[in-house]
């Protein structure tokens, strides 16, 4: 034992932890050369296979902004002009038209609302989607 002086005076065991060394070494060293050379047996790094599909796309009006998943789809379209703002949003299933809304502003937005838009009309899809 040998006497630590800190704030307190403590013991500490100097006893070596040979079989820790002894097995902690060679499971490392598998560990990295199972990463290296056989990246089939891990999971693959990526977004799960039942992530959406975001697109958003830039117009000289707007923006506009697709969501996909399976046969499901989800789209936004903002036109800005000088007097006022439209708002599309279209719902789709298998290719059918399931929801449609048209939303008027009487004011011209600004990139900022229309982005901050866009965002939270995919975020907000996103999060209805997981379970």
């Amino acid at each position: 034992m040998r006497r630590l002086y800190n704030t307190f005076t403590m013991y500490a065991s100097l006893r070596r932890d040979t079989q820790a060394r002894r097995f902690g070494g060679p499971a490392v060293i598998a560990a990295i050369l199972a990463t290296l050379f056989a990246p089939g047996i891990l999971p693959a790094a990526g977004p799960p296979a039942t992530a959406p599909e975001v697109e958003i796309k830039k117009h000289p009006t707007g923006k506009e902004g697709t969501l996909r998943l399976g046969e499901k789809e989800w789209y936004i379209y903002i036109d800005v002009d000088d007097n006022r703002t439209m708002i599309l949003r279209t719902e789709a299933n298998k290719g059918r038209e399931t929801k449609n809304d048209a939303e008027v502003v009487e004011r011209p937005m600004s990139n900022a609302e229309v982005d901050r838009i866009i965002t939270d009309w995919a975020s907000g899809i996103t999060s209805t989607l997981k379970p």
